[in-house]
């Protein structure tokens, strides 16, 4: 399987953070025998997210593998951007986001988790199990 690793976060491209998940995502890709031929650096900016999601199955990836752009604030926009180039719908799953509730209140501690952060949950559809 032909894997590209597509990072995504204006953060990244101006130093302002360390990129760990590249290292991570490409030593497990390699262990499970995926080729890993190319990898991307994109800012928060949906034409070019866009753009390089485009351009990683033109040039003959299987599957794309993004971090970042995942968070709830309103310039994460993978979720969006990938369901638009697949051609997919989003939905809000109420059972999906109950889960994760759950979890992030036993993980943090904090009774109440943020609505906005839950409001982010959409899913695409295909994807629902």
């Amino acid at each position: 399987m032909n894997v590209e690793i597509m990072n995504v976060g204006t953060e990244l491209l101006l130093g302002e953070i360390v990129n760990t998940n590249a290292t991570l995502l490409q030593k497990v890709c390699k262990d499970l025998g995926f080729n890993v031929y190319y990898q991307s650096v994109v800012g928060d900016n949906p034409q070019r997210l866009y753009d390089c999601l485009k351009i990683a199955f033109e040039r003959g990836a299987d599957c794309v593998i993004t971090t970042g752009g995942l968070g709830p604030t309103t310039d994460d926009l993978t979720k969006e951007l990938s369901a638009k180039y697949l051609g997919l719908e989003m939905v809000y799953n109420e059972e999906e986001a109950r889960k994760v509730d759950i979890k992030c209140r036993y993980c943090t501690g904090v009774t109440r988790f943020l609505t906005i952060i839950l409001s982010r949950l959409i899913i695409l559809e295909t994807l629902i199990f």
